[in-house]
């Protein structure tokens, strides 16, 4: 008598619902990709600043303006500056300090007053904070209203001025 050795229906349909339920439970757990992209970028800006914040200053030493109240120019971009790293004038429009943000840096983006009418006209948006001397990149889709200087996916610039040049990224709400 020959016997036949595989699976019955039953146990086919039994592993196929144990696979269904790992998947609805356990994939997303370990698939928030768009989270950790977000978080990933944001880490990867806030280190591509930091290298340019040493380019920007290494100019600044050859120009002599790396003590005190300084200035640069780049492409016609003025860049006020503060013992040798980029300040922020509270006087200056969210599109001059993108601009100054651009020609130091290189990331595409807008000032905050272009992101609230197009959201989609750059993947980042520079917003200021001229009383901190602190300037934020945030992604286009993060809040443009109320206090962000503390929302979680951003990241944010600072050059106080008895102390060097502070990069702070925050990735929690990516």
């Amino acid at each position: 008598m020959q016997q036949n050795k595989g699976f019955t229906l039953i146990e086919l349909i039994v592993v196929i619902v144990i696979l269904g339920v790992i998947a609805v439970i356990a994939a997303p757990r370990f698939l928030n990709l768009n989270k950790d992209a977000k978080a990933n970028t944001m880490l990867n800006v806030g280190a591509g600043m930091e290298s340019a914040l040493t380019l920007l200053y290494s100019q600044a030493v050859i120009e002599g303006q790396d003590i005190g109240d300084g200035e640069v120019t780049i492409g016609g971009v003025t860049v006020p500056l503060l013992n040798g790293y980029p300040s922020v004038d509270g006087n200056d429009t969210f599109e001059q300090i993108n601009a100054q943000v651009q020609v130091w840096f290189n990331i595409d983006s807008v000032g905050k007053n272009v992101i609230e009418t197009d959201p989609n006209a750059a993947p980042f948006f520079i917003d200021k904070k001229s009383s901190r001397n602190q300037i934020y990149i945030f992604f286009s889709g993060a809040p443009t209203d109320g206090d962000r200087t503390e929302y979680g996916c951003q990241v944010r610039y600072q050059n106080p001025e008895n102390e060097g040049p502070l990069v702070r990224v925050l990735t929690d709400a990516c």
